[in-house]
């Protein structure tokens, strides 16, 4: 990773934010951490919605040495207990940051937590997340079992903590390497189809975006690409949009909840395009 890219893109994210406080949670919500910041008390924290191993991933993170040592697994897989024993894995972060324990003025530093690039062959699937793909599971799929930040790219993790966040499934993503697009692959057409449905017909139309979005629905991948190849602005457009979905995510979630209660075995069988018309007919009535 370039590291003038990284000064450049926090430099961005943090334009007039010069307390502390601020600097923190643009920072760290950038890496994919969703956090809640109370300013009447001047407390930052976790979000309930955060992996349970994601309090353990930021403590880590104080340290710029961190990559030597945490070496869990990566994994791409779904586990449906992440969300269950709350209290048995709750990390002292789900209720207060520390963050004069992270060297956030320190460039390099923030280089190196932005720098972590996930080697793809250890990924590994499992049976659960197999399900997720499939018509059944998507209707009745609210919010999906929490994603580990540990397991994503820094530069497309928040985006697709935003997208899990609406209960749509992802399995893999690329932050974009070498001038190559950034990319997200879907769970199954389904998954795909709605996330699209709400780009297309909610965000593009709300932001002032300049990036291009493919929906290639041979591999059900959305591929996200700068005009001219440049990461910088494909990191911020990243960004803009995730953030602008968290903000909206409970009303999004809602819409889905009762497009959901709509569908028939006729949409099952639907063709990509048709499906796409339905759902964004469905959209459209319900926003």
């Amino acid at each position: 990773m370039n590291i003038s890219l990284i000064e450049k893109f926090i430099e961005k994210i943090t334009h007039g934010k010069k307390e502390p406080l601020d600097r923190f949670y643009e920072i760290f919500s950038a890496r994919g951490f969703l956090l809640e910041l109370d300013r009447s008390s001047g407390i930052v924290r976790l979000t309930g919605d955060s992996h349970r191993d994601d309090g353990e991933f930021l403590e880590v993170l104080q340290r710029s040495d961190y990559k030597k040592m945490y070496n869990k697994l990566h994994q791409d897989a779904i586990d449906e207990h992440d969300n269950e024993d709350r209290h048995q894995n709750w990390h002292g972060y789900f209720e207060f940051i520390d963050i004069h324990m992270f060297d956030i003025q320190n460039n390099r530093y923030l280089n190196e937590i932005f720098t972590h690039e996930i080697p793809i062959d250890l990924f590994r699937l499992n049976w659960e997340r197999d399900r997720y793909g499939k018509y059944d599971q998507f209707k009745i799929c609210d919010q999906l079992p929490a994603i580990r930040v540990y397991d994503l790219e820094p530069f497309i993790a928040r985006l697709v903590k935003a997208i899990s966040s609406l209960g749509i499934s992802t399995w893999s993503s690329c932050e974009g390497h070498w001038g190559k697009p950034a990319y997200i692959i879907f769970d199954g057409k389904y998954h795909r189809i709605w996330f699209q449905t709400i780009f297309q017909r909610f965000i593009q139309k709300k932001l002032n975006l300049s990036c291009t979005w493919d929906w290639l629905g041979w591999d059900e991948r959305c591929s996200i690409q700068s005009t001219d190849k440049e990461p910088l602005e494909l990191y911020l457009e990243i960004q803009t949009v995730a953030k602008f979905i968290c903000d909206h995510r409970i009303s999004l979630r809602n819409i889905k909840k009762e497009v959901c209660s709509l569908l028939t075995d006729e949409h099952k069988n639907m063709n990509q395009k048709k499906l796409l018309n339905t759902f964004g007919g469905y959209f459209d009535k319900l926003m």
